[in-house]
């Protein structure tokens, strides 16, 4: 490519890319005060939070459960299997939620009892922080399930 030719597609890429800039911005100002975020407004947001919580403190559950089978402990097997249930099912309704997907609410239904399942073994062991932070974020996610 000879210099020339390298200026002129140069130019010609600087111009594509103004133009979508201020397309992009006349769109935006012709739509009013409206932002583009709230073109696509999240319809599960409380949801996709719940799920998110249910996950971080399943997995910090899951975790304790694994150092206790480490020490030859396996008093909380049952807890663990229902943590990494909890975990599988609420990251895949984190996402469907968070897609605004119409299979959201079906899961939903699912994962309500996933969660109630999993609060019923955090109750067994009410002393262990993790069990005790579980439970309440399952308790939260199997209300927002509802609710959808």
């Amino acid at each position: 490519m000879q210099r020339r030719e390298f200026i002129a597609v140069g130019s010609a890429a600087a111009v594509a890319s103004a133009t979508q800039a201020f397309a992009t911005q006349a769109f935006a100002e012709e739509a009013g005060s409206a932002k583009m975020e709230d073109m696509h407004p999240a319809l599960y947001k409380e949801l996709e939070k719940a799920t998110i919580d249910c996950v971080a403190t399943g997995n910090d559950c899951l975790r304790h459960c694994l150092g206790m089978f480490a020490m030859k402990d396996t008093s909380m097997a049952e807890c663990a299997d229902a943590s990494l249930q909890l975990v599988a099912a609420c990251n895949a309704l984190a996402s469907l939620a968070a897609l605004n997907s119409t299979h959201a609410v079906a899961l939903a239904k699912t994962v309500a009892l996933i969660c109630e399942d999993c609060k019923k073994q955090c109750d067994k062991f009410p002393k262990i922080a993790e069990c005790v932070a579980c439970g309440k974020a399952c308790q939260k996610c199997a209300e927002e399930c509802r609710k959808a």
